[in-house]
């Protein structure tokens, strides 16, 4: 008997889960949310079940935690059952009820639709596939979704910390996860695929509902086959729900702001239906909040286009305001939640990143592609006449001119600038401009489409900019919408390339036409499957035996540190695991339940004294304590003390290195037993009182690494930075070499003395190796040692016994010169 492969059953086990949700919950609140003549489109069913269902789902599990109700398979399915319930009441009293939109009659589908359909048929099962083999291992899902879809599963309950991000997409894992009885990250993530489909389904009814069958199906097309949307089918972060919701949203709002010979009542019907999608995506992502932006864009701009008349501009008015009071239950109910825990209300990320946004011309490849589409329409379609062309090529140098340059950048960034400048700016608005001009004297009315097209692109515009300037540093975060930017490329294409047109090619012709669509298909269809850890035939291998070694392949130090905790743990059965790594957020994803301390930045060594483990990550640890001065941070300045942080392992993979600091800051207070204790009573500074020190040998000669130790009493605190002297001198007193510098140096910094806390203790570590040809061999060398200011160079006085000691104290007279290594 044939047994699927561990991750496949994972996926498999949690499918029907998640399908009782969508067909049992959602497919029965969208037949109730729609029209009853609307039944018949059961694309639109499908899409809004994809989203009514989860959102569902999850706002019945958020509710069962907030009247301490805990998540447990039987209290999570009564309840998606009470739900299911209620929709099927609706439904079944609304099933006599006639009118509304009647879809038109359909035409058969034409060869290029089927391919199409078949392409992305294909892209479907491949990153169904992918996805179940990968567990999460994408740095959002580590970091937050995942890890609280794990967190939440092991409490059953969400703990009152959790704030950041909304719960749509980790209460979801949580459900599978919980269904299943136990952590199984390939059961969370079974939802993906369909979250998936929904996106796809979003922009073809995005597309057919604006336009017609031909210009949806074109749509999701080139949403499904966009090579950038395989990379990041198996991610499990927010991108591509967030994808979905948004097109879904701007659909149905589209859909009631244009009219299209709506009755009031149906555009009101689906300004709800988007104000209830609008709300869903508030409950997964902060970010579509910009869709509210581009809802008042709209409105502002139908105002001007209206005259200020507001008779003619109320009707509008209205759907926007109903569109956003459907979305407040929903939508609100994280914010407020996190309001009232003293959380932040809305997350967003840190000054860093916004500076790592690349505004260049690549960001406008949506765009320039329907610019382009379009000419090539206008000049090589059958339209009659044509506009001038002169003009056209002018624009379109210009406007070339302003994207090139920072978009060629990539391949030449020591010679062009990577982000678009004054002059790419006023290039491509004086192009923009011109084509402009250009194509409003050719056709001075505008049309229908154009105006839809204008709307649609309008709406994207708020979130368009705000991912230029401020996040385009990835273009999985411009997701949301390019459904929307990729809409007027899908209208040109279906005006132009219409099925009766290719119908009347001649067979060659159409095989041809047929054989490039696959080929143009092919990259965003493989591009779900390569990963630049793996390559390409990792599914065909056992390389990756297990979700640990798969996590490996793209985290090796992470993992690193992950694998050494976890010994800690195996060699201490049922000890609790404080570990202090600030920054290093993907870490609790695999210890849901121990103490990882991650958004915590801690500066004295004091606030870690609990912990086990402290964690240096690059880059996160530094950017963790950016805006922390270094000078005051006691702990990172401490990292060189190798008495009480020891290094215990580490590992840099070239795009993290995490170092682990083995704690003993117990020795901090307890006293030192040098091997050569100080005979008298020596106080430097009136702060350090110097207890004895410990040397490797007293022979040296060129080339001996000697240890030397060092060991102070902090008697009081000092606001200086003072420098140890130790200072090599021969019989008269002249200086033959010397070992200064700060107590515990390392990359982070060193323990400066203003750091040092009375009542510690301090071993100064350093390594003396003899410079070639300073002295004569010989005996009788002396070591002296001391404080200075670096700065003015003046020493400490030294007090001996309580009395004046001078700036330095004589700590060794038996140093010996060799010529080389005995024996």
């Amino acid at each position: 008997m044939y047994t699927f492969p561990y991750w496949m059953s994972g996926m498999l086990t949690a499918t029907p889960a998640f399908l009782w949700v969508i067909v049992g919950v959602g497919v029965p609140w969208a037949l109730a949310l729609l029209p009853r003549a609307a039944w018949r489109r059961p694309v639109q069913i499908a899409a809004l079940a994809l989203a009514f269902g989860p959102a569902l789902l999850t706002a019945w599990m958020f509710t069962l935690v907030l009247f301490d109700q805990p998540l447990q398979p039987g209290s999570i399915l009564v309840g998606t059952a009470l739900l299911s319930l209620v929709g099927l009441i609706i439904v079944w009293r609304k099933r006599r009820l006639k009118g509304g939109e009647v879809p038109p009659a359909r035409e058969p589908l034409a060869a290029d639709e089927i391919l199409l359909i078949v392409l992305i048929g294909v892209a479907l099962i491949v990153r169904w596939v992918v996805t179940a083999w990968w567990p999460f291992t994408a740095y959002d899902a580590l970091w937050v979704y995942g890890y609280e879809g794990r967190l939440y599963t092991l409490l059953g309950t969400i703990p009152e910390t959790i704030g950041y991000y909304p719960q749509f997409l980790p209460l979801q894992f949580t459900y599978a996860q919980i269904l299943l009885g136990g952590i199984d990250d390939h059961a969370a993530r079974a939802i993906l695929p369909l979250l998936h489909l929904g996106a796809l389904l979003a922009t073809y009814v995005l597309g057919a509902r604006l336009f017609n069958r031909r210009v949806g199906i074109i749509a999701a097309g080139l949403w499904a086959l966009y090579p950038h949307v395989g990379e990041w089918a198996r991610a499990g972060d927010l991108e591509i729900p967030l994808a979905f919701l948004f097109t879904l949203t701007a659909a149905f709002f589209l859909r009631a702001w244009i009219g299209d010979d709506q009755t009031r009542a149906l555009r009101r019907r689906s300004a709800l239906i988007a104000g209830l999608l609008l709300g869903v995506g508030m409950w997964t992502k902060p970010t579509m909040g910009a869709f509210i932006w581009g809802v008042l864009l709209l409105v502002a701009v139908d105002l001007v286009r209206a005259r200020f008349d507001l008779r003619e501009w109320s009707m509008r008015l209205e759907l926007a305001i109903l569109t956003g009071l459907a979305s407040i239950p929903l939508g609100a109910a994280w914010y407020l939640r996190n309001l009232a825990l003293g959380h932040p209300i809305i997350e967003f990320p840190g000054g860093f990143w916004l500076t790592l946004a690349a505004r260049s011309g690549a960001e406008f490849g949506w765009p320039l592609l329907a610019l382009l589409t379009l000419l090539a329409y206008l000049y090589l379609g059958p339209i009659r006449p044509r506009p001038p062309i002169r003009p056209t090529l002018i624009g379109v140098g210009l406007v070339l001119a302003g994207l090139l340059p920072s978009l060629l950048s990539r391949l030449l960034p020591s010679l062009i600038p990577a982000r678009m400048g004054l002059f790419e700016w006023l290039a491509l608005a004086a192009g923009a401009a011109l084509l402009t001009r250009t194509l409003l004297r050719f056709a001075p009315t505008i049309s229908p489409t154009v105006a839809k097209v204008g709307w649609a692109l309008l709406l994207a515009l708020p979130y368009f900019v705000t991912w230029f300037y401020s996040y385009s540093y990835h273009y999985r975060l411009s997701f949301a919408i390019v459904p929307l930017l990729l809409l007027p490329t899908a209208v040109v294409l279906g005006h132009w390339i219409t099925a009766a047109r290719v119908k009347s090619w001649s067979v060659s012709r159409r095989a041809a036409y047929l054989v490039a669509l696959v080929l143009i298909g092919l990259p965003g269809i493989a591009a779900a499957i390569y990963d630049p850890n793996t390559g390409w035939t990792y599914l065909l291998t056992d390389d990756y035996p297990n979700d640990l070694a798969r996590q490996r392949s793209g985290n090796q130090a992470l993992l690193n540190v992950v694998d050494g905790l976890q010994v800690y743990l195996d060699d201490h059965p049922g000890a609790s695991l404080i570990v202090s790594a600030p920054g290093i957020l993907r870490l609790p994803f695999f210890f849901p339940l121990q103490t990882i301390r991650v958004n915590e930045t801690p500066t004295q060594l004091s606030a870690i004294s609990d912990a086990v483990y402290f964690v240096y990550g690059a880059p996160e640890t530094g950017g963790a304590y950016a805006e922390r001065p270094p000078q005051t941070n006691q702990l990172l300045n401490a990292l060189g003390r190798t008495d009480i942080m020891r290094r215990a392992w580490g590992l840099d993979d070239g795009i993290f290195r995490y170092d682990v600091y083995e704690l003993h800051l117990e020795n901090r207070f307890t006293p030192p037993t040098p091997n050569a204790p100080a005979p008298d009573d020596v106080i430097i500074g009136g702060f350090a009182r110097y207890l004895g020190h410990d040397i490797g040998g007293l022979d040296l000669w060129p080339g001996r690494r000697v240890v030397f130790k060092i060991m102070w009493e902090v008697l009081a605190p000092t606001p200086g930075d003072y420098t140890t002297f130790v200072h090599l001198l021969d019989t008269n007193g002249a200086l033959i070499a010397n070992w200064d510098g700060p107590a515990a140096p390392s990359q982070h910094g060193y323990y400066a003395t203003h750091l040092w806390e009375p009542g510690e203790y301090i071993i100064d570590e350093r390594v003396i190796t003899l410079p070639d040809g300073v002295a004569p061999v010989g005996a009788g060398y002396e070591l002296v040692i001391g404080l200075y200011d670096l700065a003015t160079e003046i020493r400490l006085p030294v007090q001996v016994n309580g009395a004046g000691g001078g700036s330095g104290y004589l700590i060794e007279n038996r140093i010996a010169i060799l010529a080389d290594e005995p024996g």
